[in-house]
């Protein structure tokens, strides 16, 4: 049996999971803000387990975090009590088993290019748009991971001298800074579950298109995969000017396939559990 956990800026998931027998018995939690986080996730973890044994944990994390060490740095959203928290060390001496970290839209990726909407594809982009926007690369079904970890949401598309609003990572015009659920709120007033105007979701899918753009151009990627709370439930508003910008735009590379994901909230625990099961 293997300890899942998913650590996110509005909620946390645990579940137990078998290899090739998918997740099971998921616990969700809003993220608390201050307290002992990891005495949480401990808690959550025994709640699933049911007093049997975890021969491994698998975590997805958000970024930016040290992969090595297991800990989270600073990631942006998120309270300073999460800041520099480590999760390997203790959750190895609680459990007693060994304990991988890994980006949760890595993890998303990883799901989604096995099991959800990029079956199929050779090279697959995933992006989650949420509280936040996080980018994973999955090539011939691996995970694609260099010095640190894709930070496709931090591609800059509107500059600071030209009016692009502060970002959390500390620059401005950010894809995450104008189109992630926490951007939306902060420039429209109210959280995306509660806009209905089409021309804001015709904002926030130009610059979408404009990352697909961008990623195609760098990656000549086959697919392109948006999952996350802001994206998939608002998928009809978003997608027409989303591929509109994308046909105006992207003029020496065909355009990939672009789709929803089609896994639900646990996809970061089935990623992680595919992680682990290799």
């Amino acid at each position: 049996m293997i300890g899942l956990i998913d650590i996110g800026g509005t909620k946390l998931l645990a579940a137990v999971g078998e290899r090739g027998r998918g997740v099971a018995a998921t616990v969700r939690r809003p993220t608390p803000r201050h307290g002992d986080m990891v005495a949480v996730l401990i808690e959550m973890l025994d709640d699933v387990r049911h007093g049997q044994s975890l021969e491994a944990i698998g975590v997805a994390a958000p970024g930016p975090f040290d992969r090595a060490g297991g800990t989270l740095m600073n990631p942006p959203g998120m309270s300073s009590d999460w800041h520099r928290q480590e999760l390997a060390t203790p959750l190895r001496k609680r459990f007693g088993c060994p304990v991988q970290v890994e980006n949760d839209a890595n993890c998303a990726a990883l799901a989604e290019a096995h099991l959800g909407a990029g079956r199929g594809s050779r090279l697959l982009v995933y992006y989650t748009v949420s509280t936040g926007i996080g980018t994973g690369v999955v090539l011939d079904g691996e995970l694609v991971v260099q010095r640190h970890d894709n930070e496709g949401g931090h591609q800059v598309l509107w500059p600071r001298r030209l009016g692009g609003p502060p970002c959390e990572c500390g620059g401005a015009g950010c894809l995450e800074a104008i189109a992630s659920g926490r951007a939306i709120a902060a420039r429209f007033g109210r959280s995306g579950e509660d806009i209905e105007e089409q021309a804001v979701w015709d904002e926030v899918g130009t610059w979408l298109g404009l990352a697909v753009v961008n990623t195609v151009a760098l990656l000549d990627c086959d697919r392109v995969v948006f999952g996350g709370g802001v994206a998939v439930p608002r998928w009809s508003r978003v997608e027409p000017a989303l591929n509109a910008t994308v046909a105006a735009h992207l003029k020496l590379q065909p355009a990939p396939e672009i789709r929803p994901a089609e896994l639900g909230e646990d996809r970061n625990l089935a990623g992680v559990l595919l992680l682990l099961g290799r």
